[in-house]
């Protein structure tokens, strides 16, 4: 090897290594030139909304914060987007054309939270040629038309356009008779305006949006679809990503824009920078709670600000609040103790689902002296009991309903020492010897466990079932459903207390199961939103 040689490739590696450094500087200099970068894979007929959305929120973004965000868009089917989803495993938000694609990918662990933004129904568009010749999908199969399809497994349109002529009986044909097929519903659109075909099914937004003539059919009419954005699970931005989410579903924000291209928008949450929101929670969810709402607030990047008490208390409370309006104090959400203290709320919050559950049991000290084994045996005389007070606590009104359908409530009542107003007062008092026994939740019996013996009782009345609800007066209902959410992915912090899992089951299953001569919680009157 020569001298000259030698150099000439030291030159060369010399210029290599300053193009590369050259390249890390600039891209170190792109990213301290924005405060956040976030990547949306989009449904391609969401493109003019979502472009404006995007310029609306930049300059937001940039006059509260100081600082440009960046936000890159890939446009295209939402199957084929959602299949690129599974083997690249990056970018933060995924806005799909139809609400199924989300929940496919929550099975596959690709979405995380969504938030419904609009819904559209699919028409068939008509080019200016076949405008007004076409009535009807039977007309579009039996005429000698040259028509367009989206690909079955590639965009939603060509997904619900094969749903549609299946239920029609009709796929097959449908599928053999088009000219064409389409990769996304805005190729298909295109097609029809220029006249390459005479028609094509796309979304009634769609067709408004490119001024094309389109006719409905009722098998394509029962093939409507929820438009919703889903915030990517491995997302290295949650919090930054849900802003923009908020942003985009918001009525006064995002979602005006989406209406101005026709789409029928959906209720969303009034706009916030750092939404401020007030949750009501009964007692004995307290432990489990806590850590969960805090792991919430700081993904979200919103404040949580929760009350915890005794049902009783809090449903007498609800009832002092003007209008029922959050501003006052009104709560968003309420995690109540148990389904027995829905119905006197029932007319301010909408139909609750369940959580979770927590047995009630008889608990007395570890030696247990007076040898208590069962509901019959504190009736004897001489043991000092204590229990929750029916009128400010859950525990206290499912106490005297268990009590009533076992039929030792008037028998127990001269042995009755004390009556709480709070699930977290019952244990302590047979902790410091106070008391000889108490009827408590499984659960608040765990910390003290060590020096506590605790009771089973055989009835399907010794249980509180705690659902979640949402009140009809919040302006952050997607916020509270979101919350929900993530309580139902912390079933093992429940478990790890003593809690049953109840997630998703409908309440009304737990409401029949008030005996006769049991009282009612106090609070019936509330009225009607």
């Amino acid at each position: 090897m020569t001298a000259k040689t030698t150099m000439f490739g030291l030159t060369a590696l010399i210029l290599l290594a300053l193009l590369l450094g050259l390249r890390e500087l600039n891209r170190l200099s792109d990213q301290a030139e924005y405060a956040e970068s976030l990547t949306i894979y989009s449904a391609a007929g969401m493109q003019r909304a979502l472009d404006a959305v995007i310029d609306d929120y930049q300059a937001y973004y940039l006059k509260q914060h100081g600082q440009p965000i960046r936000i890159e868009v890939q446009y295209g089917g939402s199957g084929t987007l959602l299949s690129q989803l599974q083997v690249l495993r990056s970018g933060d938000l995924f806005l799909a054309a139809d609400q199924s694609y989300l929940d496919r990918g929550r099975d596959l662990d690709i979405v995380q939270e969504t938030i419904p933004l609009a819904s559209m129904t699919p028409v068939i568009a008509m080019s200016e040629q076949a405008a007004g010749r076409i009535t009807s999908l039977s007309d579009l199969m039996t005429g000698d038309w040259r028509y367009a399809i989206g690909a079955p497994d590639g965009p939603a349109i060509g997904t619900v356009t094969r749903s549609a002529l299946k239920a029609k009986g009709a796929w097959p044909a449908f599928e053999r008779g088009a000219a064409v097929v389409k990769p996304t519903v805005n190729d298909l659109a295109s097609d029809v305006r220029i006249g390459a075909a005479d028609a094509a099914i796309i979304w009634n937004v769609l067709a408004r949006q490119y001024g094309l003539d389109f006719v409905e059919d009722p098998y394509l009419d029962e093939q409507g679809v929820d438009v919703a954005v889903g915030v990517l699970a491995w997302s290295e931005r949650p919090t930054a990503a849900l802003h923009f989410a908020r942003f985009l579903t918001a009525p006064e924000k995002g979602m005006q824009h989406f209406a101005a291209e026709g789409f029928d928008v959906k209720e969303g949450d009034r706009w916030a920078d750092r939404p401020e929101v007030n949750f009501f929670s009964g007692g004995v969810n307290r432990r489990a709670l806590e850590p969960i709402i805090e792991a919430f607030q700081q993904r979200e990047g919103v404040r949580i600000n929760t009350v915890y008490q005794g049902c009783g208390a809090l449903n007498a409370q609800l009832s002092t609040i003007r209008d029922q309006d959050p501003d006052r104090g009104f709560p968003d959400g309420y995690l109540l103790c148990d389904v027995y203290y829905l119905s006197p709320v029932e007319n301010w919050f909408e139909k609750g689902k369940a959580v979770s559950s927590t047995p009630i049991v008889i608990v007395t000290s570890r030696d247990n002296p007076h040898q208590i084994e069962s509901l019959e045996d504190l009736t004897r005389p001489g043991i000092r009991l204590v229990l929750g007070n029916p009128t400010h606590s859950t525990i206290g009104g499912l106490t005297d309903r268990l009590l009533e359908a076992k039929g030792v409530y008037e028998a127990i009542q001269p042995n009755v020492a004390e009556r709480q107003p709070s699930s977290g007062m019952l244990v302590p008092p047979v902790v410091s010897g106070a008391a000889d026994a108490t009827l408590a939740y499984y659960s608040d019996t765990l910390p003290e466990r060590e020096r506590l013996h605790v009771v089973r009782i055989d009835s399907e009345y010794a249980q509180a079932v705690q659902p979640f609800t949402v009140a009809y007066t919040s302006q952050h209902k997607q916020l509270m459903y979101r919350l929900y959410d993530f309580i139902g992915r912390s079933e093992e912090i429940y478990a790890e207390l003593g809690f049953g899992w109840k997630l998703g089951q409908d309440v009304d299953q737990f409401e029949v199961m008030a005996p006769a001569g049991a009282r009612a919680p106090a609070g019936n009157e509330a009225p009607a939103p």
